[in-house]
């Protein structure tokens, strides 16, 4: 069995952010950080994939409510059976 990869810690968010649809600062002391469970359709092109959790750090912005991404972080379950980065 391979060994679990070290995680990779999220960056750290400027004080204003500007939003890529209107272009309003906003302040990131608002932000949110959220878990989600990711489980991928499966499709004769995508036969297998393991499930995983993403952590996300978002932020809604003041003017047009429009949710702006700042980090992420994706990790998979460890799934014996299928292993899509051998070392």
């Amino acid at each position: 069995m391979a060994s679990r990869k070290d995680s990779v810690p999220m960056t750290t968010a400027p004080a204003m952010r500007d939003c890529p649809k209107c272009g309003h600062a906003n302040s990131t002391a608002g932000m949110k950080t959220l878990q989600i469970e990711m489980r991928p359709v499966l499709t004769a092109e995508v036969f297998a994939f393991p499930d995983a959790l993403a952590e996300v750090s978002c932020l809604k912005c003041n003017a047009c409510g429009h949710w702006i991404c700042l980090d992420y972080r994706i990790e998979l379950d460890d799934n014996p059976e299928l292993d899509i980065n051998p070392e």
